[in-house]
This record gives structure tokens, sequence and C-alpha cells, in this order.
């Protein structure tokens, strides 16, 4: 007996949250129909399996303790297919001081160790910008080097 697409898509998201467009991906992999896909998406939500500011607000604190900036997390909320507006309400409702986290993650990276000359300081600003760092971010992060004399 085959399993329907509001079966596998409850057991999906009995493992983990997943946002709309991941799960409508998953049950698409295994060829259902878009309105039984769909049916299954809406039976979910109704029951409030599926809520993608849920997932947003879960994958934000996950990336956060991963030391990533908003920027960087903006864009993987992006590629799970939540909608711009839940992304930016549920960004600005976490209370994550962005330029301590940007401090923090420079001192683990670099260990202390003070900035040698322009080459290593570009280093640096590329890594936090890359972490997804405002510049601003990332000017904090390494305006104060306790060893710079």
């Amino acid at each position: 007996m085959s399993q329907s697409a509001r079966q596998i898509a409850v057991a999906l998201l009995a493992r983990r949250d997943h946002s709309r467009q991941e799960l409508q991906i998953k049950l698409r992999q295994k060829a259902f129909e878009s309105l039984e896909i769909e049916q299954a998406l809406d039976y979910c939500e109704s029951n409030q399996y599926l809520c993608d500011e849920r997932y947003a607000q879960l994958l934000i604190k996950s990336h956060i303790s991963k030391g990533y900036g908003p920027a960087k997390i903006q864009q993987s909320l992006y590629q799970k297919g939540v909608s711009k507006s839940i992304v930016s309400e549920v960004l600005q409702q976490t209370d994550c001081d962005w330029f301590l986290l940007a401090k923090s993650r420079a001192l683990k990276k670099f260990a202390g160790k003070p900035i040698a000359d322009a080459k290593d300081k570009a280093k640096r600003i590329r890594f936090l910008m890359g972490q997804g760092f405002s510049y601003d971010q990332v000017a904090f992060a390494l305006e104060y080097d306790p060893y710079e004399t």
C-alpha cells in the first residue's frame, strides 16, 4: 500500500521543521500530483505542523549559534523559500546583538592575534563579510584591538 502525500509530509515534519517550499519540492520528487501536494501542505499548515515563521525562527537561532550574520541568515532563508516579509519580520524580532556577534566571531577565528598589516586586515574584513555581517558590524568587530598601540 503506497503512502499519500499527506502521510509523507507529516512524517517528514515529524523529523524536523521544513519550509513550505522545501516540503513541496520533496513531495514533487516523490511524483505526487500538484493538487495532492497542495492539499497535503494546506492540511499541515491548518494543523500547525508546517509554519514558515516558526521554521525561520528556528533557522535563525541555529545560524546565530554558528556565528553567522544577518545577511547570510537572510540569504539562507530566501533559498529555503521563506517569503521576504516573514524573513524581515522574524529578523527584526531577533534580540541578537549583531555587532557583538561579529566581534566574538572575529575573536574566535583570529584568536585575539593583532592585525599584522593591511593585507591581514583585508582578509579579516572579507571573512566577516562572508559570514553575513554588514560593513559597520565588521568595522566594530575589528575597531578595538587591545594589542594595537
